[in-house]
């Protein structure tokens, strides 16, 4: 039996290697996707947002809000109009990204100590330029504002202290913890690789399985039924270890290379991708031995991609979610895995927080259902394949 067990390990092995389709999408595909992915949002932050400004009366003043906002990190300045039109049709066209008006009056506001108002135009089509946009746009206004009226109380002979006392009177000290730069790649990386190794590690499985009801697999129905349970303990775990090693390799080597920080323990992080793989196996044997053929099984993992993630509640909360999708979102392996792995390895939590250690239940949970569901259905399988080639024969 154990020789049996070695000889099913390495016709895993050669099997993997004859398959090269298989063997990019399981070990070259998911590192290269991540790296990627993440590369996408190397910059972290979206700066250099281009605006047009219309400029109806060029003062001191005007060219000063100008400056403010071209100096900033996130805006540039490229054009300056004097037509509100032309700057709608820049808009329209995709050259800029937002509108400053600057109104006639606003220096003569300024000047009488009245509030001079500013039209800020932002394209909201893309959410994530739009809302970093007008985040952006209040702070530089609110910097303007602030040096204005301080300059108005020094002239009447407050000292800068007391004039920036008199403008805000209330201050307050703002503290990002765990992504201070509200960067994008600190958080939706870790959540985007583990996406694409989920569904790549699925789709590896899943093909493995459907390609053995070809002829001379042990679903075709041409082997002992002893032999076909031994391979199909084999494939568990030949894939089990490869896929837990690669997906340890993948975590460490995006962490490296984007500078993630790991703040967590790296035994839990082990403990959550083990538990993970675990899960996914099952899902995985699963889906192929179900599917006809392999084209069947990775058109429903291209189908399911997408909301997989959304459900998960890594990029959108499950608080803010109708609560039969949140229902549907805990028989999801992505929804136990996405959001341990961000708050083990960003914020350092462990799985002495009962959130944390229900995820890890879930996924062992799910994984032994799988996994004798995935059983369950080879046994069928195999005894289908055998009565058809004895009917055949």
């Amino acid at each position: 039996m154990v020789k049996t067990f070695f000889k099913g390990f390495l016709r895993e092995l050669l099997l993997l290697w004859k398959d090269k389709r298989m063997l990019f999408m399981f070990l070259i595909a998911p590192l290269a996707l991540n790296i990627v992915v993440c590369g996408a949002f190397s910059n972290g932050v979206v700066n250099h947002i281009p605006l047009a400004a219309v400029e109806n009366s060029s003062t001191a003043q005007t060219r000063a809000l100008l400056r403010a906002f071209d100096e900033s990190d996130r805006f540039d300045v490229t054009a300056v109009l004097q037509s509100q039109e032309e700057a709608k049709r820049m808009l329209e066209a995709g050259e800029v990204q937002g509108i400053i008006v600057i109104p006639e009056n606003y220096t003569r506001n300024l000047q009488l100590g009245q509030q001079a108002e500013v039209l800020v135009g932002v394209n909201s089509a893309n959410n994530i330029v739009g809302n970093s946009a007008v985040v952006s746009v209040m702070q530089v206004v609110k910097t303007v504002s602030t040096q204005v009226a301080v300059k108005s109380y020094v002239a009447a002979g407050s000292s800068i202290a007391e004039g920036t006392a008199k403008v805000m009177p209330v201050s307050s000290i703002l503290r990002p913890w765990f992504n201070p730069q509200f960067s994008y790649l600190t958080y939706l990386g870790l959540g985007l690789s583990g996406l694409v190794f989920h569904q790549l590690f699925l789709m590896t499985i899943a093909s493995a399985f459907a390609e053995e009801k070809e002829n001379g697999g042990i679903l075709a129905g041409s082997m002992a039924r002893r032999e076909c349970m031994i391979h199909f303990i084999n494939k568990m775990f030949f894939y089990g270890a490869a896929g837990f090693a690669l997906l340890v390799l993948n975590i460490d080597v995006v962490m490296r290379l984007f500078g993630f920080p790991m703040r967590g323990s790296r035994a839990d992080l082990l403990l959550l991708c083990g538990a993970f793989i675990f899960c996914l196996l099952g899902f995985g044997a699963l889906l192929g031995i179900l599917s006809r053929n392999v084209l069947h099984a990775i058109q429903w993992l291209m189908a399911l991609t997408y909301p997989f993630f959304i459900l998960s509640g890594f990029s959108w909360p499950h608080s803010e979610m109708p609560g039969y999708l949140v229902q549907a979102a805990q028989i999801l392996p992505s929804t136990h895995f996405l959001n341990p792995l961000r708050e083990i390895v960003l914020m350092g939590s462990g799985f002495e927080r009962t959130a944390l250690a229900h995820s890890r239940d879930m996924l062992i949970l799910l994984g032994i259902a799988a996994m004798l569901l995935s059983a369950a259905a080879f046994a069928w399988k195999m005894l289908r394949a055998e009565r058809k080639e004895a009917a055949e024969a």
